[in-house]
């Protein structure tokens, strides 16, 4: 049967209720975005997080980026590519600050992923779904809340830095092979985070005791959601 009498015959489209045809309004739902670097516990906190807030969906930076690498020109494909920790090696390095030249690398990451988190931000706000973000490409003052519509930025960490080290080397992270080199930058992230959560006023999470932690994030949470 031909297309057209398809359309013709069917009842659902002359008796399609308006709403059918219309957008879907806006609607609440918590959104929030956990930062820090591998080993302070944000897929663990994540998942917590999850059931006792009653969110539906959780996301990490690194799936962003795998998704969109291959729709990338070359140059930002190996930049993204990158350890958040060691990107900063691919940019000139007469841009590099001596103070801040870690975290450099990861702003620029952060620019390539920007369109596609504020994508998956709107769809969340638009469609009210609770979601959970995290990575370490939430930088405190690179990417701003209000702007993206959230509900809360917070920075995990794990004061004590060489169980910080032990956990960037978990099970958790099996295919990731990291030298003591690579585990003196990520500590320089981390530490390079804290100092942008201070300056910003965001939230700083001790992730020691998971259970502390989830009721810390749900407090700000709820607290700091405006509905």
């Amino acid at each position: 049967m031909p297309v057209t009498n398809i359309l013709a015959e069917s009842p659902s489209t002359s008796t399609a209720p308006s709403a059918l045809l219309t957008p879907p309004k806006p609607t609440k739902s918590l959104i929030i975005l956990l930062a820090g670097v591998p080993g302070t516990g944000k897929t663990t906190l994540g998942n917590a997080l999850l059931g006792n807030l009653g969110l539906t969906h959780h996301i990490s930076t690194g799936f962003l980026r795998a998704a969109i690498d291959p729709y990338l020109p070359p140059h930002q494909s190996r930049l993204l590519r990158r350890h958040a920790f060691d990107a900063y090696e691919l940019l000139d390095p007469t841009t590099l600050h001596p103070d801040n030249y870690v975290i450099q690398g990861t702003i620029a990451q952060t620019d390539l992923l920007r369109p596609v988190i504020r994508t998956c931000l709107e769809r969340a706000r638009r469609e009210g779904i609770g979601l959970i973000m995290e990575g370490s490409h939430f930088i405190p003052g690179i990417i701003d809340p209000e702007e993206f519509g959230v509900d809360l930025l917070c920075v995990l960490d794990v004061p004590n830095r060489d169980e910080l080290k032990a956990r960037a080397l978990s099970p958790n992270h099996q295919n990731r092979h990291l030298s003591s080199w690579d585990l003196d930058r990520l500590i320089i992230l981390q530490d390079q985070l804290l100092a942008m959560a201070r300056r910003h006023d965001h939230p700083i999470v001790p992730n020691v005791d998971l259970d502390r932690a989830v009721k810390e994030v749900t407090h700000l949470a709820l607290n700091n959601s405006p509905g």
